[in-house]
């Protein structure tokens, strides 16, 4: 799930270069590219960690089970859209609400995807439906979803406080990355400042610096 700052990224690149690959990788496009890959790349992890501990694919230090494979698999759909120019085909966290459900295997993707099929004939008729109609539906899909607020660790201020800041500015800033960078941001943070450094593992101290990073570029 990409921002609009970013679909409007890709635009400007798509209609900048006209196809080509090449002029593409210009050094002005430079900072545009950097958004839009660790904008997919957070949203995609997020997903993952949310979608394996919903599912129980999880090892037993809570970490989603093949990630990597995953994450090619999003890269690869996510590069072969593109160059169909069309909306990135990556993860959705949504889909925790299909494994509340009952999913449990890649059927239930299939099984999706040819529902899906009569809406290319429905389209018409579906864009007639109010937003409003199917607001309820949503907040169904946001309970499922928020099961795994439960897990947190509140009475720990270095958990709690960027979870929290990441639950709020998602909903008000209406981008999932803004929310997910300042949350790991504060995380590398405050562990510092409460003397847990020794617990930041590099990827995670890289990630609160790549955060930063874009933050700053970002404004």
């Amino acid at each position: 799930m990409i921002s609009d700052a970013s679909e409007a990224a890709i635009d400007q690149i798509v209609a900048t270069c006209n196809g080509d690959i090449r002029g593409a990788l210009k050094l002005t496009l430079l900072p545009a590219i950097v958004a839009i890959l660790f904008t997919d790349l957070f949203d995609s992890l997020s997903t993952f960690i949310g979608v394996a501990k919903a599912s129980g694919l999880t090892d037993r230090d809570g970490r989603p089970i093949n990630l990597r494979r995953g994450l090619i698999v999003d890269a690869v759909a996510t590069l072969s859209s593109g160059l169909a120019g069309t909306s990135p085909g990556t993860a959705y966290v949504e889909s925790i609400a299909g494994i509340r459900m009952g999913a449990r295997t890649g059927r239930a993707s299939v099984v999706t995807a040819l529902c899906f099929v009569p809406c290319f004939f429905l389209a018409p008729l579906a864009a007639a439906v109010p937003g409003y109609a199917t607001a309820a539906v949503l907040v169904l899909v946001g309970v499922s979803m928020f099961q795994s607020m439960a897990k947190i660790d509140f009475a720990s201020i270095e958990d709690a406080l960027p979870a929290f800041v990441t639950l709020v500015l998602i909903p008000l800033t209406l981008s999932i990355t803004q929310g997910i960078l300042w949350g790991f941001l504060l995380h590398g943070l405050l562990y510092v400042g409460v003397g847990r450094w020794r617990e930041i593992s590099p990827t995670l101290g890289l990630l609160s610096a790549l955060s930063a990073g874009l933050l700053l570029l970002a404004h």
